[in-house]
């Protein structure tokens, strides 16, 4: 019995469709439970961190993100709804089903906007104008995070270059069952004050106080650094610190506490254009530790930052930032160190160098996180700060790559291991009894130090300040995430040589390629011309 070939055929014809259809509902069912994307940038920074997707794979129960934003706003903020909508989808998919994300438009919705004031989230002024628009009205932009009874909030989300890290930040305070980490800023020797300054220290403050709690500490009192700071930052001390604050800091150290130092030898006088001589009197306490800040001054004429300095107009002077070779750009950084690694560069004004101890106790583990160029120069004796006096190499200044930014890790044995503890200064607290003292340690626990030999870098470098506080508290979860900033990559500066190439190319780089193959064509049909003319020819003769 033969079978009907057109029964066959379409046999085959419905076993195939059943068979796509069955995948394809295969493949729907098993993509709900599945998350995959596809990012071709170089740093994947559309993508999640491995750090962001950990804190999801904490959560024990449910996280429910709400997301309050007013429609209809006009760019930049047109997409930034969207943007933050996606980035908590992307958590939501590695939540184990446990993130709900939520959104609403509170505008007009007296529940809603209440229920947004509740979490913390109020509008913000929006701005708008353009040659047939005018808008000025109140606008939400807000997200509001609710772990069971904590709660977390982005009150307004005007820029998405961080947003990973900000979101980041807010569900680790939700997820963590540690309390919030003590960060120490030193007092009483002429430092920045943390707590009132008005000027660029303002932004790094606001930036620690969103995650630790931050503490100015005296020194050189009564008494010892509070046991609950978990790391000191000793930041432009102007005068020299006495022995006793010394002391403090030492035992700090020897109980196991992280300390990064930013000293500077000279400040700038701008009103007479010459360097102002400071003494900090950390020397000894350093080069026991194993560090020297030498007391040169750090120039580079390559790779500088600018300053504003004061030039005469007339009858007034105003300030004219100028690139000045005394604030050092550094681009040689420790690509293996989490600190610094995702870091472009760092400004460090009016650097010295810093030294190593040769050879270091092999109980110590140091790393030179950022160097100058092999060009730069370093000079004793600075007598200006003038940007003009450095326009060529002088004499007495020395060339080389020079170590900014190091930082070692480790045990110490303590700066006053052989002598007592030198007595608190009574003005400091004349009216209060002198507490009992613990017998001072003469080693340390396990712990890190960092120093850089200039004291403005600190306001320069928010980024990588967080980044240091996180890795000297042993938080350094956030750090990757951080570092992850979407920004439009700066052009790299053309030659004049150069960019005449690149017009020349402009220029002749697509007609060229016509004209060849335009004389390759017409070689090739006068040729083939030739053939058949030589072929008429042979036929007609035979």
């Amino acid at each position: 019995m033969s079978l009907d070939p057109r029964r066959t055929l379409l046999a085959n014809v419905w076993a195939q469709l059943g068979l796509v259809v069955l995948i394809v509902v295969l493949l729907n069912t098993w993509s709900t439970g599945s998350f995959g994307r596809l990012d071709l940038t170089r740093d994947k920074l559309y993508s999640l961190d491995i750090a962001s997707r950990g804190l999801m794979g904490r959560l024990k129960k449910p996280l429910i993100a709400k997301v309050y934003f007013t429609d209809g706003l006009q760019a930049p903020y047109n997409n930034f709804q969207r943007i933050v909508v996606d980035k908590l989808d992307d958590l939501a998919a590695y939540s184990g089903g446990l993130m709900d994300v939520q959104v609403s438009d509170p505008t007009g919705d007296t529940a809603l906007q209440e229920e947004a004031q509740r979490f913390g989230i109020t509008p913000v002024q929006y701005r708008y104008n353009s040659a047939t628009v005018k808008e000025l009205k109140s606008v939400y932009m807000g997200v509001a995070l609710v772990y069971g009874d904590k709660q977390q909030a982005l009150p307004a989300i005007t820029q998405t270059a961080t947003l990973e890290y900000d979101l980041a930040r807010a569900i680790h305070a939700l997820v963590s069952d540690q309390d919030r980490r003590t960060v120490g800023w030193a007092a009483g020797q002429g430092e920045p004050d943390l707590a009132t300054d008005k000027g660029p220290l303002v932004d790094l403050r606001n930036r620690l106080v969103e995650r630790y709690n931050v503490r100015v500490v005296p020194l050189g009192g009564a008494g010892s650094i509070p046991e609950d700071v978990d790391a000191m930052l000793v930041v432009g001390p102007q005068s020299e610190l006495t022995e006793r604050a010394l002391y403090q800091l030492d035992q700090f150290m020897m109980r196991g506490g992280a300390m990064a130092v930013f000293v500077a030898n000279i400040k700038p006088d701008l009103r007479t254009m010459r360097p102002l001589r400071i003494f900090h009197g950390m020397e000894g306490l350093l080069g026991h530790y194993g560090v020297k800040v030498n007391r040169d001054i750090i120039i580079d004429r390559q790779r500088n930052g600018m300053m504003n300095i004061p030039v005469r107009q007339g009858q007034r002077v105003v300030m004219v930032p100028v690139n000045t070779p005394l604030i050092p750009r550094a681009t040689e950084l420790d690509r293996d160190n989490l600190v610094v690694k995702d870091l472009d560069s760092m400004l460090f004004p009016f650097a010295s160098s810093v030294e190593l101890v040769d050879p270091l106790p092999p109980e110590l583990h140091a790393t030179v996180l950022a160097r100058t160029n092999k060009d730069a120069g370093r000079l004793t004796g600075l007598r200006t700060i003038a940007p003009d006096a450095f326009r060529a190499r002088l004499s007495s200044e020395e060339k080389g790559s020079w170590p900014l930014l190091v930082s070692l890790s480790g045990t110490w044995s303590s700066y006053f291991a052989d002598r007592q503890p030198p007595k608190p200064d009574p003005t400091l607290s004349p009216t209060q009894e002198i507490p009992t003292e613990d017998p001072p340690l003469r080693s340390s626990a396990p712990t890190q130090l960092v120093v850089a030999g200039s004291a403005d870098f600190v306001v320069n470098q928010p980024r990588f300040m967080l980044n240091l506080v996180d890795w000297m508290v042993q938080d350094d979860s956030l750090i990757a995430i951080r570092s992850k900033t979407i920004d439009l990559p700066a052009l790299r500066p053309i030659k004049p040589a150069e960019a005449s190439r690149l017009k020349l190319f402009n220029m002749l780089g697509g007609v060229l390629p016509l004209l060849l193959l335009g004389l390759v064509r017409f070689a090739l049909r006068r040729r083939g011309a030739g053939f058949r003319q030589d072929a008429d020819t042979d036929q007609a003769a035979a």
